[in-house]
């Protein structure tokens, strides 16, 4: 097996790993998921484009979120346009994975959900209410930091 072939699966796999992982958020349906993923921002957004790319829970269940490669080719510039400091090599790596096999009429649905979204998070932004720590306490509060 050539190395750029085995190093592709490997950093799939460790990326499928990480995201399936990490949090376990968004919750809910695909409706309250979006609504977290505009406010809890990077890793939610990352978790809510894997649930499209993979799908979650049965139709009609309370966590069912659709298979649908468009969407999770959305969030993933999403999460890239709205997160410039905190993305890292695999984002980029996604974005074109679920990108690449889209049509050109796939792809105009794409940016019709960026261009439906970035302003609400940009909104979230501008009021404070975007990744915020909710277990960090109240904003302006001393909090002691040790590093070992």
């Amino acid at each position: 097996m050539k190395r750029g072939t085995l190093n592709a699966i490997i950093l799939g796999c460790i990326t499928l790993s990480a995201s399936a992982l990490a949090n376990f958020k968004p919750e809910g349906n695909e409706k309250s998921a979006i609504a977290e993923a505009i406010k809890d921002g990077y890793q939610t957004q990352r978790n809510l484009a894997f649930n499209y790319r993979m799908g979650r829970g049965k139709p009609g269940g309370a966590d069912y979120i659709p298979k649908d490669m468009v969407k999770a080719c959305a969030w993933r510039k999403i999460l890239l346009i709205s997160n410039p400091g905190k993305v890292d090599g695999s984002d980029p790596t996604n974005e074109r994975y679920e990108c690449s096999k889209l049509n050109f009429k796939q792809d105009e649905d794409v940016w019709r959900i960026v261009h439906q979204y970035l302003p609400l998070i940009n909104d979230a932004k501008l009021k404070g209410e975007y990744m915020v720590d909710k277990e960090a306490g109240e904003p302006g509060e001393l909090q002691i930091i040790d590093v070992e």
